[in-house]
């Protein structure tokens, strides 16, 4: 990866689920999401997507099959043109229209409008919306292109208490049901204790730890990671944090 010392040296298969990926700034997870979607290059190793027992590389596969497997909302996204809510997301479907949206098109948009409350906001033009309002809109873009993985970095900016948790059971409950795995960059801990199957630790582009949040997020984690003090209690067999005093 350009300018970069993260460098991925081996595959990771995962089955359908939530991983959280926490770690401070500067770390590589967005790099690493960069490079997962191919928008910055491998130097290095491999990067593959097991989609019906079929490897997908990133360094072969077709942009339309790509477009098809793995979808990512970064942290800078920057939508111009004058678009309204049903739109964008319908933008969503064009690795499946092409640019000629079909009745199952209209059906999937229909739905995603429905799942992420966006009804109230459906007609109106982006540029009328609030931070957290485009945040859900585009959040619900990249669920509309219907991949078997979605890539989500700091998904929780701007939004509220209500927003958030909302968010993130419905990710949970899409990996769940519909069998996607979502990797979510969280600088939540506590969301990502609460929602992840899978918590994975990063610091100067290198994974650290890979496990359930039980077994990733403890006070010596923490502390290797954030070089901060904290207490970790316990919440239905989950880990919360809590500032020590």
């Amino acid at each position: 990866m350009a300018n970069s010392k993260f460098f991925i040296t081996s595959r990771c298969r995962t089955s359908a689920q939530v991983i959280a990926l926490i770690g401070p700034n500067g770390a590589g997870k967005s790099t690493l999401f960069s490079v997962m979607a191919r928008l910055q290059p491998l130097q290095s190793g491999q990067v593959s997507f097991a989609v019906d027992n079929e490897e997908r590389d990133i360094a072969s596969c077709h942009a339309r099959t790509l477009s098809k497997t793995v979808a990512m909302l970064g942290q800078d996204n920057h939508v111009q043109g004058r678009l309204r809510v049903h739109e964008l997301l319908m933008f969503g479907r064009y690795p499946y229209h092409q640019g000629q949206p079909t009745a199952d098109d209209q059906q999937k948009v229909q739905e995603i409008i429905e799942r992420f409350e966006l009804a109230p906001l459906a007609e109106r033009f982006l540029s009328t919306l609030s931070g957290g309002q485009r945040q859900r809109v585009l959040i619900a873009m990249i669920v509309c292109q219907d991949t078997p993985y979605l890539l989500l970095d700091e998904p929780l900016n701007n939004l509220d208490m209500y927003h958030a948790g909302r968010l993130m059971r419905e990710l949970r409950e899409l990996s769940h049901s519909q069998q996607k795995t979502v990797v979510i960059v969280l600088h939540d801990i506590n969301q990502a204790a609460q929602f992840a199957d899978t918590v994975v630790t990063m610091k100067e582009g290198q994974v650290m730890a890979v496990g359930q949040p039980a077994e990733v997020i403890t006070q010596t984690t923490m502390k290797d990671l954030y070089n901060v003090d904290v207490t970790v209690l316990n919440h239905q067999s989950r880990p919360v944090i809590v500032d020590s005093l």
